[in-house]
């Protein structure tokens, strides 16, 4: 339900088919007054699409997280195996000594 300030900012009117048409005020509203409106029809192409682009940023936010995430796994997995393979050559160098 709208109130009287709200009115003039409804836009879609819903008909008994199911088919929605964008008209310059509520019509509902016109009519019937501010109880009447229909502009906040359940599942409206409007509402429907705002929900869609709302739920895709959040999908593509917790995509975002999730790849720095496993970047900076990465970042770490990365740097042990560079220790690793330091320590190795230390140890072939002093084993080598050992042997000569």
């Amino acid at each position: 339900m709208a109130d009287a300030s709200t009115s003039t900012r409804c836009y879609w009117i819903r008909d008994q088919d199911g088919a929605e048409i964008l008209i310059p005020m509520c019509w509902g509203a016109a009519i019937g007054g501010p109880a009447e409106c229909t502009c906040n029809v359940p599942e409206s192409r409007i509402e429907a699409a705002e929900r869609g682009r709302t739920e895709a940023e959040a999908q593509v936010l917790r995509l975002m997280d999730e790849r720095d995430r496993r970047l900076e796994e990465q970042a770490v997995t990365w740097r042990q195996g560079k220790r690793l393979r330091q320590k190795i050559e230390e140890l072939e160098t002093v084993l080598a000594g050992m042997a000569t």
